[in-house]
């Protein structure tokens, strides 16, 4: 019992957490929209908007608690599917639209006569904030799900509820207590340049997403128009504001745009080798080190660690110096042989990254997101000078 609360307690703090992971990007719009409706209402209002965005989170986790119980899916297989990806593109690429344009979807009258519908956005945010964090994982996550996953169903259950409470929590209590937001003022040109942001968030999510359905060149062209876009954006924002107080926030998307182009623009980075069970057998016979990567192209903590991390010229260097063969194996589409692999390593989550030692044994595992340093450390512990 004390470590199932242990594990819980883990959860709910690995959920809150999944709110800062990149994996989750998309999504934020929507909560903050959520909170903007709901926070200007009285008690009862609030409190209603605050359950129903728990219980959205609450379903979704459920019902993939349970589907992983019952059918045996790991976390992101969700993601696998090209009708869901599609899908999920498309609601995005329309959110983004309707929040550029400023416009009001519309819903179908019998909505407006069920007495809940007030908060059935929010209902929908928690539910959708639980389906993009699946294809990523906290820091603590894997450990989390690496013991749910071989426990009884009632285990499982509760410990994806745990991560359904943490993800909604913050929201949750700023709603509930609106006090914690008292001294930020939801009117203005900021919040109007804010709002026009949140939709080119959105759209960088469609088009994020759109990369397993797109060729690679037509995707990066996209992207280039994305930030091109941004930019754009951002300068006739700067030169309409009347007051430097409304050229703050443009500005500033600039100056962090420009700060990640240059954090994330490198020739060098670890040189990865497409992934056979006979290369790494031939790798390890040869006494090397090996890194072995399990990504997606939906992944987006693993876009983010690939930008970072991996192309940290530190873990570049050291594993040069170390002999370490890089090994990637891409679980963007269902593969037998990969889940076979989860299964045998004890993959729950991605990212996530092992590090063998030349005898064949696991020396260290990396789950979520890490940084340089740590990978750089355990390298040269492996393969001391």
């Amino acid at each position: 019992m004390t470590e199932l609360i242990g594990y819980s307690v883990t959860a709910f703090l690995a959920g809150m957490l999944l709110n800062v992971m990149p994996c989750v990007l998309p999504v934020i719009p929507f909560k903050i929209q959520a909170v903007m409706r709901g926070i200007g209402g009285d008690i009862r209002s609030r409190v209603f908007a605050a359950i129903f965005l728990l219980l959205g989170s609450f379903s979704f986790f459920l019902v993939l608690g349970g589907v992983t119980v019952y059918m045996g899916l790991t976390w992101g297989t969700l993601f696998q599917s090209k009708l869901f990806i599609t899908a999920l593109s498309a609601f995005l690429l329309l959110a983004a639209v309707a929040t550029l344009a400023d416009w009001a979807v519309p819903l179908p009258q019998v909505i407006y006569r069920i007495p809940i519908h007030r908060y059935t956005g929010s209902f929908l945010t928690g539910a959708l904030a639980g389906i993009l964090s699946t294809p990523c994982s906290g820091p603590f996550l894997g450990s989390v799900l690496a013991y749910a996953l071989t426990r009884p169903p009632v285990i499982v259950l509760t410990i994806f509820s745990a991560i359904a409470v943490g993800l909604a929590a913050p929201y949750v209590l700023i709603l509930v207590w609106p006090g914690l937001t008292q001294r930020v003022r939801f009117s203005g040109a900021w919040t109007v340049q804010a709002k026009q942001f949140l939709g080119f968030v959105l759209l960088a999510g469609a088009i994020f997403f759109g990369r397993v359905l797109l060729p690679q060149s037509i995707h990066s062209i996209l992207w280039r128009l994305f930030l091109a876009a941004v930019f754009i954006w951002a300068l006739v924002s700067i030169l309409r504001a009347r007051q430097w107080s409304a050229r703050l926030f443009p500005l500033a998307v600039v100056v962090a745009g420009l700060i990640l182009l240059a954090m994330t623009t490198t020739d060098d980075h670890l040189k990865w080798r497409k992934f056979s069970p006979a290369a790494l057998q031939a790798t390890l016979s040869a006494r090397q080190p090996v890194l072995l990567e399990f990504t997606a192209k939906w992944c987006l903590n693993c876009e983010v660690l690939e930008k970072t991390t991996y192309s940290d010229q530190r873990v570049v260097s050291t594993a040069r110096k170390s002999g370490l063969v890089s090994y990637q194996i891409d679980m963007t589409d269902f593969n037998a042989g990969h889940k076979v692999l989860l299964e045998k390593y004890g993959v729950t989550a991605l990212p996530y990254a092992l590090l063998i030692a030349p005898d064949g044994n696991v020396a260290q595992r990396f789950a979520g997101m890490f940084s340089a340093s740590t990978l750089v450390d355990a390298i040269r512990h492996l393969t001391p000078p």
